[in-house]
């Protein structure tokens, strides 16, 4: 694809005092965005531009978002609206989570906001350089989001610090080849191939004595992969289907960590291979 006048609207996202203003002033390589040890400190949302790799990024930095527990006055609980508004016109969220800490329910909160919009979304553990033992971190973060949460393929994780730059170019590598794949269009043969490969599978749900089965898939034009699947049964699909079938679907097309939509629908002749 040709990255030429290719545009990415992203926002950094995240708790009070996980490093967003420090990577917003490192990508832009200038001081914008009050940065520092207090906390709290950034309280309106700053837009600006960059250009990387040819690719013309507009990146926002936000408050941090609290949970509404401890949000005690109206200016904060306005902000965090303006926040989570943003949502709807960027293309990329970039989650920032501070690597000294454990990830919270907040954390995953954001994430479920993001995910809902069905934007491209990053796990970015900032702040990497000041653990004693990197790998051992990755390697465990990697394993609790891979085996633990269920929504793992809807995600992209890295490490970075913010600080020292360590890894933003891979970010922003990573956000570029995602981004790309939004508009990823499957051929009507490949998508044949795999509903006659995932229907041979014994691992299939079944529902009662029915044997559930995808009879045909459809790509839709949209600003995400959509996709229409035609199964077997006049009932609805059960989620143990649907889970199984977008799993196996993003591994077969390499799409782990973008956002898709599927929609399944009943045949007519429940019996119908």
């Amino acid at each position: 694809m040709n990255l030429d006048n290719q545009k990415i609207n992203f926002v950094i996202i995240g708790k009070p005092n996980s490093g967003k203003s420090t990577l917003f002033n490192r990508l832009l390589r200038k001081e914008i965005s009050p940065a520092g040890k207090a906390y709290g400190l950034t309280k309106e949302l700053f837009v600006q531009k960059f250009t990387f790799n040819k690719v013309d990024f507009i990146i926002h930095d936000t408050p941090g978002l609290r949970r509404k527990s401890r949000i005690s006055n109206k200016d904060e609980e306005l902000r965090n609206k303006k926040v989570v508004s943003l949502l709807k016109i960027i293309d990329v969220a970039v989650l920032l989570i501070d690597s000294t800490e454990d990830m919270t329910k907040q954390d995953f909160k954001i994430a479920d906001i993001i995910m809902r919009r069905k934007k491209l979304l990053f796990f970015v553990f900032n702040k990497i350089d000041l653990l004693d033992n990197q790998k051992e971190f990755k390697k465990k973060i990697k394993k609790f989001l891979d085996f633990r949460y269920s929504q793992s393929n809807e995600i992209n994780k890295t490490f970075i610090s913010a600080l020292s730059g360590k890894n933003i170019f891979d970010l922003l590598n990573q956000i570029i080849k995602q981004n790309q794949l939004l508009s990823f269009k499957i051929k009507k043969s490949h998508l044949n191939t795999f509903v006659k490969r995932i229907s041979k599978s014994d691992k299939l749900p079944r529902m009662k004595n029915i044997s559930i089965k995808p009879k045909y898939i459809v790509q839709i034009n949209s600003e995400i992969p959509r996709f229409k699947i035609f199964i077997n049964t006049k009932k609805k699909a059960p989620n143990l289907f649907i889970r199984y079938f977008e799993n196996e679907f993003r591994k077969y097309f390499s799409l782990k960590g973008v956002p898709i939509y599927m929609k399944f629908i009943s045949s007519d002749n429940p019996f119908t291979d």
